[in-house]
């Protein structure tokens, strides 16, 4: 709790560990096994799959040009440095959450997690069995307190119909809140595709969260983050661009192709990406349906975010309030994005209660609007 306030992080990252697989995959892959090895161009520890390393850019001369003269802004604090030590285990996730005031958060992959669902050749056997494997060890990291741990299971776009039974076993079995998939083409299936609508009927019946999440590290060819990560500035350049610019591609996809309109009980959020473009991306997509005949939608564009949709905001995002003041404070939900290095750890709660806002836009942040989104009560 924080100033009074009951806090629900949408977006808590776990940091997997170098023996996530060798203690989690099935036997029948385990030849295949992927480890972590440091990078002799950016002396960075990367997974290592068939040889390969990822994220791919650790093998980039230009990458680690950049990287060698990469600066935070920020210093560590010793709790930062103990959470490190501790491989940010799940006991040190809760204690971070104590500092922050965060009763309950909602646990999202790394870069252990991102290549496994957005790698474009991985085979689909492979690649469900790789998901299995990071949603075990997510359970196990939410046994710790399940109370306020909740998994958020990987479902992998290379696996249609696998993917279709790991979010069945996620939900009903493992109690996880909600699913994730890449946002990004997985060997050119988007999300939209006429054969993902299964994958949607799935979750849409079984209650849960469709979390979309997006990311700097360019796991599959036609990831938007490759031009950038080739840029003298990839850090800023990814962070800036490609988060909100997958997320755009996906909100106006699964809106436009009539995804939402098929599943009025999808909910649906969209994070880690900021807030302050979506009246903007609202506004055009309305614009631009009334101008061209291509779906037969019965509602708006932006009709369908406002009804099962949420987006997340910085914890000192200012423009929030000026979206909210446009939508109403219905939409939003909160992110520390602890432990990464961007995120404002220990101070974002403090900084959240920075911003002008009225309190009961503060509780809708804070609690509400995400525990409608995952289903929880309290």
């Amino acid at each position: 709790m924080k100033n009074g306030f009951k806090v629900l992080d949408s977006d808590i990252h776990v940091i997997e560990p170098a023996s996530l697989f060798e203690d989690y995959l099935e036997a029948p892959f385990r030849s295949r096994m992927p480890v972590m090895q440091r990078s002799d161009v950016t002396g960075v520890d990367t997974w290592v799959i068939d040889g390969k390393p990822f994220p791919l850019w650790n093998e980039w001369p230009e990458f680690a040009k950049a990287n060698a003269l990469l600066k935070t802004k920020k210093e560590r604090t010793p709790f930062q440095v103990k959470a490190f030590e501790h491989g940010f285990d799940a006991a040190t996730t809760l204690e971070a959450m104590d500092i922050e005031g965060v009763d309950v958060a909602a646990l999202f992959r790394t870069n252990g997690g991102t290549w496994i669902v957005g790698l474009d050749d991985l085979e689909p056997d492979y690649a469900a069995a790789l998901c299995r494997a990071y949603n075990n060890w997510m359970r196990d990291y939410c046994a710790t307190d399940p109370d306020r741990l909740k998994g958020i299971a990987l479902l992998p776009l290379q696996a249609l119909d696998l993917a279709i039974e790991e979010a069945r076993r996620a939900v009903t079995e493992l109690g996880f809140v909600g699913v994730t998939v890449h946002t990004e083409p997985v060997n050119g299936r988007l999300l939209y595709d006429e054969e993902v609508e299964p994958l949607w009927t799935e979750v849409e019946r079984l209650g849960a969260a469709v979390c979309l999440h997006g990311t700097s590290t360019a796991p599959g060819r036609e990831d938007i983050s490759r031009k950038f990560l080739r840029h003298p500035s990839p850090r800023t350049m990814t962070h800036a661009l490609s988060f909100p610019t997958q997320i755009m591609g996906a909100m106006a996809g699964l809106t436009m192709t009539g995804v939402l309109e098929r599943h009025p009980a999808l909910r649906v959020a969209f994070l880690e990406a900021n807030c302050g473009w979506l009246p903007w991306l609202l506004y055009r997509l309305d614009d631009q349906y009334a101008k061209y005949v291509e779906t037969d939608l019965s509602l708006q564009p932006s009709e369908y975010f406002l009804r099962q949709c949420v987006l997340s905001m910085e914890a000192d995002e200012e423009l929030a309030a000026d979206v909210m003041e446009r939508f109403g404070n219905d939409i939003m939900v909160i992110s520390t994005d602890y432990p990464h290095p961007d995120s404002a750890f220990p101070h974002a709660m403090d900084e959240f209660f920075e911003l002008d806002l009225p309190d009961e836009s503060r509780r809708k942040v804070l609690w509400d609007n995400c525990a409608r989104l995952y289903a929880l009560e309290g």
